[in-house]
């Protein structure tokens, strides 16, 4: 199974871009994450939803209590009140850019995907083949895709008997 067959085509974020624009396009494509592009369309960083929540909402002072934090009424202080929300939505993406860039070649292993995926820390990697960005791959369009397999094998054995 190569990689450029999970691709996910998405459009890329840029100088001027918000927040907003930023979660629109993830949600669009189900991606946790997209390129950054400066003015010669050459991807120099990423938007990351994992690290957008961290900045926003998650301070690793938070990371020490998390298990110990309660869910009733006392912790509404913690909540992000909707003028907050509209004001961050509002915000410039390269706020938020992360320069290090997890990528392969489209015509790399499935394997050679998630060990650095691992690497990363990340659960997607830009397909990216001589400067050119051919998608991104998430963990769980592979998984989809071994489910599909699996189907696929086990109908053809079924039809086999």
């Amino acid at each position: 199974m190569k990689l450029e067959r999970l691709a996910t085509m998405t459009g890329f974020m840029r100088h001027g871009m918000t927040l907003r624009d930023f979660f629109q396009e993830s949600v669009r494509c189900n991606v946790p994450g997209l390129p950054y592009v400066n003015e010669q369309d050459q991807i120099v960083g990423r938007i990351s939803i994992r690290d957008v929540y961290k900045c926003i909402a998650v301070p690793d002072s938070l990371l020490r209590i998390a298990d110990a934090m309660g869910d009733g009424e006392q912790m509404s202080n913690l909540e992000l009140p909707e003028i907050e929300v509209l004001h961050i939505m509002d915000s410039p993406v390269e706020n938020f850019l992360l320069e290090k860039i997890p990528s392969v070649s489209p015509r790399s292993s499935v394997v050679k995907a998630l060990a650095l995926m691992e690497v990363h820390n990340s659960s997607y990697i830009f397909l990216i083949e001589d400067g050119q960005y051919e998608g991104v791959v998430t963990r769980m369009i592979i998984a989809e895709r071994m489910l599909e397999c699996v189907l696929e094998m086990e109908r053809k054995r079924g039809i086999s008997q």
